[in-house]
């Protein structure tokens, strides 16, 4: 073999060896990553919370790449975009110092403050040299000098949970073999990073579920709770008006709550005005108040207000998806009772000042009467004479009659029956029954308001008008008594106001103070001496105004009078 050939099959010798010590190499080193990625494997496999996975890892770091300190950094809350970076772990090799920071209390970082430019542009593990030792996340007071910083980044899809940050002396760098290493170790725990950040949400989901299905049960339990014992009977409907639910109160007519289940409450109630928008067989009107006549099982009618609200079937769970509707009903009965026996106590006490009146009206036709019979027992002259008498008589004792009657028919327990009335036609008459009162004697009444022409229609109790005019009435004229100039007078004036009817009742008298006024319809605030008022007259107007939806007002000053304007609907039913 000739000196050529030898030298070629050197040199091709030498290429194989120089290939083959590569490709063991090449071997050894991806022995060595497998080997790298088991060991990193092993420690993270059985971790499950960030506390544990980050003690492992930076453990298995520090035991593959030599570095003073070691920082794990992570997005807090992981999966909001937009959630800063937090310290959540770090690890002293010196001491073998573990330390964990949970929730979102840890230090918060910047990747722009740490060199490392934005969360995209952070793909692979970077090298920070000559790092100021205050801008070290784990900086300490005893560091003097610059430090050398290596970040490893945790990427799951693209999707940037945090990074892993290395830190040693200046006059430390780290190797390109120590970034490879790092990289390795990152990746192996990103996705074990975010299995653990996974169950860790399941975790707090779940707790979060857990929490508010104990508070949705104590809330449910509490609202029963409420419900059971309200003073006021509480039902649930549904859309063709059939009780769903009842609570105890419920009882209180006579039935028990598994007996009204799947009956339809409308026919419990008396049919009226109010009633109308509520047909049967059909849910009640929603957000309305209604007061109604109830019969129970006793046949008892008792006065109930129903509230009514609807409500989704979530709010109520086992009610028809239809929709539902509560009822709220307070039996009314007694409170009912009560009103009434306080208007007529007021009534009566009005009666009572005006007894006196009554003497002295009755009085003079009693003397004429005395005096017509005098005359007939002396003897007449005529036949026509003594007819004339005996009819002045009989006008007399009329006009008795006509002022006992009107003064008992006032006296008596208000009917509690609405009808339609024109002001402009009772007022004079309500008026009629005071003029011989000796309080009004000097009371020059004013009717400022066209008789006979348009009507203007209220529709109410009769006997409560009367006692609101009577009332107001008699305060003015009590209040000028002594009054001479000018002239006492009490004025009505009526007016339309679109829908509405507006009474006005004014006097010229000496008014009231601002404290006056303020508490005027305070029940039993009087100004009254004692023994001529009961301090209820100004209430119970308001009560008997508001009842039929309308409102009472007062303008007063002291030397202006006083002016009383009410507003009620116009001729509609109530």
């Amino acid at each position: 073999m000739d000196s050529r050939r030898l030298e070629e099959l050197e040199a091709k010798l030498e290429i194989y060896k120089s290939t083959l010590t590569e490709i063991y190499e090449r071997y050894d080193q991806k022995l060595e990553e497998l080997s790298l990625v088991r060991r990193v494997g092993d420690a993270l496999r059985t971790t499950m919370t960030v506390e544990s996975l980050a003690s492992a890892l930076m453990a298995t770091v520090a035991h593959e790449v030599v570095a003073d300190r070691l920082a794990m950094i992570l997005k807090s809350p992981p999966d909001d975009p937009d959630s800063p970076l937090r310290l959540r772990a770090a690890y002293y090799s010196d001491s073998e110092e573990f330390v964990f920071q949970k929730g979102d209390g840890g230090q918060e970082f910047s990747l722009k403050s740490l060199g490392l430019f934005s969360e995209s542009e952070f793909i692979h593990p970077k090298t920070i040299l000559d790092v100021a030792p205050k801008l070290d996340p784990l900086y300490q007071e005893q560091d003097e000098c610059a430090r050398t910083l290596l970040a490893a980044p945790f990427l799951v899809r693209d999707r940037f949970l945090g990074f892993l940050l290395l830190s040693r002396p200046v006059n430390q760098p780290f190797s390109k073999e120590n970034e490879h290493m790092l990289s390795i170790m990152a990746d192996q725990a990103s996705a074990a990073l975010s299995n653990v950040q996974l169950f860790d949400d399941l975790n707090r989901i779940n707790a979060k579920l857990s929490l508010s299905e104990r508070r949705a049960t104590e809330s449910s339990q509490y609202l029963e709770r409420l419900l059971e014992t309200a003073n006021d009977a509480i039902l649930t409907v549904d859309a063709k008006g059939l009780v769903t639910y009842a609570n105890r109160k419920a009882a209180q007519w006579g039935w028990s709550k598994n007996e009204l289940l799947g009956r339809e409450f409308r026919l419990f109630l008396e049919d009226n005005p109010a009633l109308v928008s509520w047909a049967a067989g059909g849910p009640p009107p929603a957000d309305a108040i209604l007061e109604a006549a109830l019969f129970n099982q006793a046949g008892e009618r008792r006065t109930v207000l129903i509230s009514t609200s609807s409500v989704g079937a979530d709010d109520l769970g086992d009610v028809s998806t239809e929709g539902a509707w509560m009822l709220m009903v307070s039996d009314l009965t007694e409170r009912r009772q009560l009103e009434r026996q306080l208007l007529h106590s007021e009534k009566l006490a009005s009666i009572g000042l005006l007894a006196a009146g009554v003497a002295h009206e009755v009085g003079n036709p009693l003397s004429a009467i005395s005096g017509y019979a005098q005359i007939l027992e002396a003897g007449v002259d005529s036949e026509s004479e003594r007819v004339e008498y005996l009819r002045a008589i009989l006008n007399q004792t009329t006009r008795i009659q006509k002022i006992l009657r009107e003064l008992l028919d006032y006296s008596r327990p208000s009917r509690g029956l609405s009808e339609t009335l024109d002001l402009a036609e009772h007022l004079p008459k309500i008026m009629g029954m005071l003029e011989g009162q000796r309080v009004f004697s000097r009371l020059k009444v004013i009717y400022d308001f066209p008789k006979g022409g348009v009507p203007y229609l209220v529709t109410m109790d009769r006997d409560h008008l009367m006692q609101v005019v009577v009332i107001i009435a008699m305060n003015a004229a009590q209040a000028m008594s002594e009054q001479l100039d000018p002239e006492p007078s009490f004025t009505f004036s009526l007016a339309h106001d679109y829908d509405r009817i507006i009474m006005k009742m004014s006097d010229n008298g000496p008014g009231m103070s601002a404290e006056v006024r303020n508490r005027a319809f305070d029940p039993f605030f009087s100004t009254k001496g004692h023994g001529q008022g009961t301090g209820l007259g100004l209430a119970i107007c308001q009560r008997i105004v508001e009842s039929y939806r309308g409102r009472l007002d007062l303008e007063t000053a002291p030397g202006l009078g006083a002016a009383f304007t009410i507003s009620w609907p116009e001729g509609a039913p109530l």
